[in-house]
């Protein structure tokens, strides 16, 4: 302890005293382990910390499964819900929710908040207790039952923390409800999007609760103590397979489908955060590198002090001991302003952060994120310390201490040890580099797709009709036609329509349907496209071309013959060869007949990265769905129309909120903003690592020229010419660098299939990517050679022939 403590005070006196190399050394190192220590604060909240529940580990994700459609992740019936919670032997509790919105009425002004419907024992499922009143319960689960729960958030910033809330009425979406309870401060339920402002308990007899084909709940349940994941599936399978063969017509082909609930919640966003831990490892590996280049370059300069030392009576043992602690003190200092740079960085990250992205507000520089820290920034010291140490302990006394001897002279060993440190920072960057360039055309071939309709000049803004005041289809059609009437004659407004689900909304919705005339499908394979409901005008404002017959007008109402709309891809899968106009289809979606009037084109729904797929249109006036989006075309920026919208529904509607307002662009910004935020983060740490190789590089060129003085001057009198000179240490730099291009290249081939999942129409193996960026690589390593080797040759060879 007594030798620790001498050495650590003798390293603190040395790095004080080069405060030159100390300052660069730290910065470098910092870099790395705040990028590193940035990204794992991530990975750490979204994947390794445990769901913000009691017993985290029980909760599981249950979905409906058809192996016939290769899907295993769908929703539930609540009829087949029921049946599950009820027939299961494995689960504690099993809880079923969708999400909802509604309008918050009666306040300052009307809010749209969301929140969840959710079945009574979805609190039991999770094992949450409120902050106050009491929480939902199965007896809850009843028809009209006029109760909800309110998040901690509304109490706060609806109620301003009213004491006495429970049994405070207010009214969601004109209804009365009775306030029971509070949700604890910080809960959150990131199992739907958006925040969870209120939890409504399911009303059994609502619309489309008593129709077992009807799938749209989600499903969580708690295991049972000592029950594993695979016992649950095999339980619940067994109960599924008694309902398809009590319920042939909508549960042929069904079963279900268990995961924990934690991977579920995080799957989609895992790969891009594990690319991004790699990237900054690769950058932690190049600073190290850098560092232990600088630490080998001083190193020289410390030889006749390290052969006194050993002169003295110190082993090597000692020596390596002392040059190892003052790498970890300056890998400690590297780290603690990592740390600094990290709790920056986090906060940076979070402006690239998907919207969606599932349980980033957790991020916080929490213990395991210290721990992590500390265990990297000790790492690094040893990674960057070991080779200096071992090396410059290899002494000749009789060399090192001659006076005039060539003490700052580079042994053999340490060449070769900067030289590999080199090849392996060049290969490191240019790995990055390249998966760097296969995000960006990834991401360019993305952001260039055309969606099928033209989202210029187009804004959008949702509403949801207060369903107690527009009780009948009637007044629901009747206001959307007066609110379409006021749009238009305002100044600027080209075209506008209303349309639901919106395109790239995150909100894609099936029914089935069956071709009048054709035979009908096996059972349990019934046919099914996506379906939107929209009002005369909407292809016109959303921008989507008409192939063939006609869109929809003011006839096409209630009571009117039925007609639908298809687009090309439905015509393509579901009548091929046949011309489709004048076709009869047998809709699910409110069990009518509607007749083929027109043929669309196809258009990228879901997500952009996702090709058009078949789809049916309906008028607005045969179905009457209270939820719609406007879409509103105009002449100029749309943006500061959104005051006017709000203007023209407070006057049809005071208490009816305008919701969701985003151009159409914005959507489209943020339905690739996932894939933004991969490219910008891998795109950043490739370009750090390049500058660090190019540091590297030029450091060593530059070492390598200064301790080659006497020898370029030699050659300088003996008739070498400059070329020559500028051509030997070019080629010396060059030929590090395409070895280490080469393993670049071979180690890129094998890393980057694992980051296939995240690029569209691009392939892993680009040869355009790898041959250009092996041309940067190549451009940046000459630069960082070319000016140490002309420096070289400005050598005079009367004082090279002076040099030690």
């Amino acid at each position: 302890m007594g030798n620790l403590l001498q050495d650590t005070r003798y390293g603190a006196r040395m790095l004080a005293k080069h405060k030159g190399f100390t300052a660069v050394a730290a910065l470098t190192l910092a870099l790395g382990v705040g990028a590193n220590t940035a990204i794992f604060s991530v990975v750490n909240a979204v994947l390794l910390r445990p769901l913000p529940f009691e017993q985290p580990e029980q909760l599981v994700r249950v979905f409906g499964a058809s192996a016939s459609r290769n899907d295993f992740s769908r929703p539930h019936s609540y009829l087949n819900f029921s049946d599950l919670r009820a027939q299961n032997q494995t689960l504690g509790a099993l809880a079923a929710y969708t999400g909802s919105t509604a309008a918050l009425s009666g306040v300052d002004a009307p809010e749209q908040i969301t929140g969840v419907v959710a079945s009574g024992d979805i609190f039991r499922a999770l094992l949450t207790k409120p902050l106050t009143g009491r929480l939902l319960a199965p007896e809850d689960e009843q028809p009209g039952a006029p109760v909800v729960v309110i998040s901690h958030g509304l109490w706060v910033r609806g109620f301003g923390g009213d004491p006495q809330i429970v049994g405070r009425v207010i009214k969601l979406d004109g209804r009365d409800r009775e306030v029971v309870g509070v949700t604890p401060e910080g809960f959150r339920f990131e199992f739907v999007t958006g925040a969870t402002d209120f939890w409504l308990p399911i009303d059994p007899q609502a619309s489309g609760y008593q129709q077992r084909g009807a799938i749209f709940l989600n499903a969580i349940g708690r295991l049972k103590p000592g029950v594993s994941v695979e016992q649950a599936n095999a339980d619940l399978s067994v109960v599924a397979a008694r309902l398809e063969q009590q319920y042939r017509d909508s549960n042929a082909g069904v079963g279900v489908s268990l995961a924990p609930a934690r991977e579920e919640l995080v799957g989609d966003l895992r790969p891009t955060l594990l690319v991004l831990l790699g990237s900054v490892g690769f950058v932690l590996l190049i600073a190290c590198a850098n560092v232990a280049n600088l630490t080998l370059a001083r190193a020289v300069g410390r030889h006749r002090e390290l052969a006194v030392r050993a002169a003295l009576g110190a082993g090597r043992g000692r020596i390596v001991r002392q040059l190892l602690t003052e790498s970890l003190l300056l890998a400690l200092a590297g780290g603690l302003l990592g740390l600094l740079f990290a709790l920056y960085g986090v906060k940076v990250l979070s402006a690239f952060v998907p919207g969606n992205a599932p349980r980033f507000g957790e991020t916080s520089a929490d213990l395991t994120v210290l721990c992590f820290t500390l265990g990297a920034s000790l790492l690094t010291g040893l990674l960057f310390g070991v080779a200096p140490a071992l090396l410059s302990s290899r002494l000749d006394l009789n060399e090192a201490l001659k006076e005039g001897g060539r003490a700052g002279a580079d042994g053999r060993g340490r060449k070769r040890v900067r030289s590999a440190l080199v090849i392996s920072e060049v290969a490191l960057s240019l790995i990055l580099l390249v998966g760097a360039g296969l995000l960006i055309k990834s991401f360019m071939k993305l952001s260039n797709t055309d969606p099928g309709f033209n989202p210029g000049h187009t804004l959008t803004a949702s509403i949801s009709l207060v369903t107690v005041r527009y009780d009948t289809n009637e007044k629901i059609v009747d206001f959307y036609r007066r609110l379409v009437e006021r749009v238009r004659a305002l100044p600027g407004v080209r075209s506008v329509g209303a349309v639901t689900p919106l395109p790239l909304s995150d909100n894609n919705t099936s029914f089935s349907f069956a071709v009048v005339g054709q035979p009908p499908p096996p059972p349990g394979q019934r046919l099914s496209a996506s379906t939107r409901v929209v009002t005369p005008g909407y292809f016109v404002a959303q921008g989507i071309p008409l192939r063939q017959g006609r869109v929809f007008n003011e006839q096409d109402k209630a009571g009117a013959p039925g007609v639908v709309i298809v687009n090309e891809a439905f015509a393509r899968r579901y009548l091929p060869g046949a011309a489709p106009l004048g076709k009869r289809l047998r809709l699910g979606i409110n069990r009518t007949e509607g007749e083929i009037v027109g043929v669309v084109g196809d258009i990228r729904g879901a997500s952009l990265s996702q090709p058009g797929a078949p789809e049916y249109y309906i008028p607005e006036a045969a179905v009457a769905f209270g939820d719609m989006t406007l879409v509103v075309r105009t002449a100029n920026d749309p943006a500061p129309l959104a005051a006017a919208l709000r203007q023209a529904v407070a006057e049809m509607d005071k208490d009816q909120p305008l919701y969701d307002v985003w151009t159409m662009d914005t959507l489209i910004a943020r339905s690739v903003a996932r894939q933004r935020f991969s490219m910008i983060l891998v795109g950043v740490f490739a370009v750090l690592a390049a500058l660090l190789a190019a540091v590297g590089i030029f450091s060593v060129m530059s070492s390598l020229v200064a301790q080659r003085t006497h020898e370029i001057g030699v050659r300088l009198a003996l008739g070498a010419q400059p070329r020559d000179i500028l051509s030997m240490v070019v080629r010396h730099g060059m030929t590090l660098t395409l070895v280490g291009v080469a393993l670049g290249l071979a180690a890129s081939f094998a890393l980057t299939r694992l980051m296939s999942s995240l690029l569209y129409e691009v392939s892993a193996k680009d040869p355009v990517i790898y041959g250009g960026i092996s041309a940067l690589i190549a451009a940046v390593a000459f630069a960082a050679c070319y000016f140490p080797a002309r420096r070289a040759t400005k050598v005079s060879p009367l004082i090279a022939l002076k040099y030690e």
